[in-house]
């Protein structure tokens, strides 16, 4: 048998260590969360979007906006700075986990707008839309998880990842 008495030779009970540590990080994940809670979370995104044949290839703007517990997507895609169109979701802010830094998103509303004269778009758009169509023609709301993977309010930017879509954007901080 045994004796753990004799491996903590300096009296430490590692318990209470343990406990003020875990108090200490919930602590600041809180802070962060009222943080962001309180200013709302205003964010300026950008990417690309590549499809098989380069023609296809598109400029994406992201912003994401909340103002109280209401939440708004504006996704726009270009061509070479031509808009071709925009999809605005609308919803609420339903929860934070803390702990992963996710904010669980519940989306009601969309809205699909083709630039005047677009006639067209790249097949790997068509499939995003879609797919966005059939989620929320159904008469519940569709769930999506905004995932902060980094962010530096100090730098002004987050690195964020949404679910279902994996896509990681890197953002400015509004």
């Amino acid at each position: 048998m045994v004796d753990f008495s004799q491996r903590n030779k300096y009296g430490l009970q590692i318990w209470p260590i343990l406990f003020s540590l875990f108090t200490v990080v919930i602590l600041m994940s809180g802070l962060h969360y009222y943080h962001l809670s309180e200013d709302g979370i205003d964010l300026v995104c950008k990417g690309n979007s590549y499809g098989e044949d380069a023609s296809d290839d598109l400029e994406l703007l992201l912003t994401v906006e909340t103002n109280a517990k209401q939440v708004m997507l504006n996704y726009q895609f270009s061509r070479k700075d031509n808009p071709l169109g925009k999809i605005t979701f609308i919803g609420v802010l339903d929860t934070l986990d803390v702990a992963s830094m996710t904010y669980r998103l519940l989306i009601d509303e969309g809205e699909l707008q083709l630039s005047f004269g677009q006639q067209a778009i790249p097949a790997h758009m068509s499939y995003i839309i879609d797919s966005a169509k059939q989620v929320l023609a159904d008469p519940k709301t569709a769930r999506l998880n905004l995932h902060i993977i980094d962010m530096d309010s100090a730098k002004g930017y987050a690195v964020i990842q949404f679910h279902p879509g994996n896509g990681i954007w890197i953002c400015d901080l509004d």
